[in-house]
């Protein structure tokens, strides 16, 4: 009991690590990132690597990914995507761009193979896609490629994390010289439309009625953690049964099933954090199962692989700024704010919610300000990364990874 107790408590302890690396560099570092860089240290270093298994981060660790899907489904409002169909545009853009930089370009030096197998990691839903591409890869049986994507889920929030912070620390610095918050807040006197409501006075798709049709089928009294949690099971047992029947994955349908369920009223918004209050919690237990998943990596190996990992983030960085940047220029959005957008989609969650809350607290001067630069940042950020998630998950692991097989 002790020696589990004790890997609890050093798989908490990086997390912790990470977050005052973060508190300390402003947001530079995200805890994330800190956390699975330190791992890494610590046992190359001799620090046994049974802690994440014996503190059974390994067991649950697939379902909190699965789940974290759902929750992500439930991060933005159904009727958000329909409203910033702008965003979503942008999100394929970079992706597009993404994949002809690091698979077309990238691929021309280092192999098509090796560049698609980590291409799901980093563009389009980092650790999440890069396991589904370790799964599709197994069942492909093209288990030569495996090292790819297994070094890329634990290197894209790492690496992608402080760029996406870089760039969002720009924007928000503009935002804080121009004292914007302060005349957003003078202009929004003058627009209260008229709201539709429920019969219990909620606004439909809002957060606690999702839907723009349909009122939510759980009352909100009743919707406590063991409700919403089962939710959530349920829904990723659907996703698993999803794939056995269609072959596309799990993962994916779990997103999906997320953003049908706040379409017509299963779900409340933002599962994952608010409803459950599990969020701090599902966090660390997905950065453990990403600690036992840097199990196997040994200097040698991040040695072999590594130009093709530098080509893989370079490439997949520049492709989803530049697509971001060029797509919002194009379409009337801030291209500082698109392009970290874009950027975020390398990584999604929990990155996205981390690199946000991090950048909108450590740049603003009070609470009031804070609230405004996450609103800022927030909405561009979730929707670009859900979508961007999206795209970047059905094209590679659904249509270009299989592909893969004719030329073996």
């Amino acid at each position: 009991m002790s020696g589990y107790m004790l890997a609890v408590c050093v798989c908490f302890g990086l997390v912790a690590v990470g977050e005052v690396i973060s508190y300390v560099t402003k947001a530079v570092i995200p805890s994330m990132a800190g956390a699975l860089v330190l791992y890494l240290i610590l046992i190359w270093c001799g620090m046994p690597q049974s802690y994440p298994e014996t503190a059974g981060f390994t067991t649950i660790g697939d379902m909190a990914f699965l789940m974290l899907c759902v929750g992500i489904g439930t991060s933005v409002a159904p009727a958000e995507y329909v409203k910033n169909i702008k965003s979503v545009l942008m999100a394929l853009v970079s992706v597009v761009f993404a994949l002809v930089f690091t698979v077309g370009i990238g691929g021309l030096v280092f192999g098509f193979d090796t560049m698609l197998a980590g291409a799901g990691a980093c563009c389009g839903g980092g650790a999440i896609s890069g396991i589904a591409a370790i799964n599709k890869l197994n069942a492909l049986g093209l288990t030569g490629l495996l090292a790819v994507p297994t070094i890329m889920i634990v290197t894209v929030d790492p690496l992608g994390q402080p760029i996406a912070s870089f760039v969002l620390r720009k924007y928000a610095k503009r935002l804080n010289a121009e004292d914007a918050y302060l005349l957003e807040k003078a202009a929004k006197k003058e627009n209260a439309k008229p709201l539709r409501l429920t019969k219990a006075g909620v606004p439909y798709g809002s957060e606690e009625n999702p839907s723009p049709w349909f009122r939510a089928w759980i009352p909100s009294k009743l919707e406590v953690d063991g409700v919403v949690l089962l939710g959530m099971a349920l829904a990723v047992w659907a996703g698993v049964a999803l794939e056995e029947f269609t072959g596309i994955s799990s993962f994916l349908w779990a997103f999906l099933l997320g953003i049908l369920g706040c379409t017509i009223g299963v779900f409340r918004m933002n599962l994952f954090d608010e409803r459950s209050h599990s969020a701090g919690f599902l966090t660390v237990l997905i950065i453990g199962y990403l600690f036992s998943s840097m199990n196997g990596i040994t200097p040698q190996s991040v040695l072999s692989v590594l130009p093709a990992i530098i080509a893989l983030i370079v490439l997949s960085a520049l492709g989803l700024g530049i697509g971001g940047y060029l797509s919002g220029k194009m379409l009337g959005y801030d291209p500082v704010l698109s392009a970290a957008a874009g950027i975020g989609i390398m990584f999604l969650f929990p990155g996205i919610t981390i690199v946000s809350d991090e950048i909108s607290a450590r740049a603003a001067r009070d609470e009031e300000e804070r609230k405004f630069i996450h609103g800022k940042i927030a909405p561009s950020m979730y929707i670009m990364g859900n979508t961007g998630f999206l795209f970047g998950l059905l094209g590679t692991v659904t249509i270009l990874l299989p592909i893969l097989t004719k030329f073996k």
